[in-house]
């Protein structure tokens, strides 16, 4: 999983439209469903009319914390279904996905790093996939907070359902890391071995058992398992079927030297990938090959 460092223009653009939906609520008092008027309970409008500001951009614990608060108030189940429906059928459903990702500059899916952000409704339009770190069926009251968005591709969006990590989500920011906190001790890196002469088989290395939860939780194990095989297997060839050093001649002799580039242009023109950790979500597979040639390099 890569780290997220949102931009200006991103968190000024959610704020402009979920202020707006937030505010135009809070004055109407009501939602509407089916053409009808359905008024949504003081308590609520007086809750969100409190906390409208810190919904949309206060970080992910002070999220939990108000999520929490909400939780005890004595609201009846008719009113938790309109609320609910507010955050996710009339907020969330239209936001507009796919400008607040442009503004947020992320290329490929946070999660994976694997496959693009964006990709085709059953309408072949483009569609950004946003994912909810916590799951907005169980928190609709986070469905539009900043910090709550985190994109993503169609699979990983969907490949943690509902379920919880373990501990459950009241301690999800102990266990497992999240995209906007910056953990520098729980970091996980690719690596391989051979299950024969011919097959290689990608695996991961983890610093600390919060960077190993994160990792099966969101199945990044498994899916790299399955689906690196042959960049992997292309980065191998390289390493085995030619020179012992023909990576360090090509990275750095060839491109760097005789045609001028940087390091990061002749890993861009050999491989297709970024090398700064900053811009992996630019181009996928970016820290997959970055680890491994970095390891074929020492050999």
């Amino acid at each position: 999983m890569l780290s997220i460092s949102p931009t200006n223009e991103a968190i000024i653009f959610h704020k402009e439209k979920v202020i707006k939906l937030f505010e135009d609520t809070i004055k109407k008092g009501y939602i509407l469903r089916k053409k009808v008027q359905k008024k949504l309970s003081t308590e609520f409008l007086v809750f969100l009319d409190k906390y409208k500001e810190e919904l949309i951009c206060a970080k992910p614990e002070r999220l939990l914390e108000i999520n929490q608060e909400f939780q005890k108030k004595r609201i009846s189940s008719h009113q938790l279904k309109l609320i609910k429906s507010f955050f996710i059928q009339t907020g969330y459903k239209n936001f507009p996905n796919k400008e607040f990702l442009n503004l947020l500059g992320i290329d490929t899916c946070i999660y994976c790093n694997k496959n693009y952000t964006l990709d085709l409704d059953k309408l072949n339009n483009a569609r950004a996939e946003l994912d909810h770190w916590f799951p907005k069926e169980t928190f609709p009251l986070l469905a539009l907070s900043f910090y709550n968005l985190i994109p993503s591709c169609h699979s990983c969006n969907h490949i943690k359902h509902n379920n919880a990590p373990e501990g459950g989500w009241d301690n999800a920011l102990q266990n497992i890391n999240h995209p906007y906190l910056e953990d520098k001790t729980s970091i996980f890196s690719f690596s391989y071995f051979f299950t024969s002469i011919n097959q290689p088989k990608a695996i991961i290395r983890f610093a600390n058992t919060k960077a190993q939860n994160t990792i099966e939780f969101n199945k990044i194990d498994k899916i790299y398992e399955t689906q690196s095989g042959r960049e992997l297997k292309d980065l191998l060839d390289l390493r085995y079927k030619y020179s012992q050093n023909y990576l360090d001649i090509l990275l750095n002799k060839t491109f760097t030297k005789e045609f001028s580039m940087s390091q990061e242009e002749a890993y861009r023109m050999v491989f297709g990938i970024e090398t700064k950790e900053k811009d992996f979500h630019k181009r996928p597979f970016s820290k997959f090959k970055k680890d491994i040639i970095a390891e074929l390099l020492k050999i």
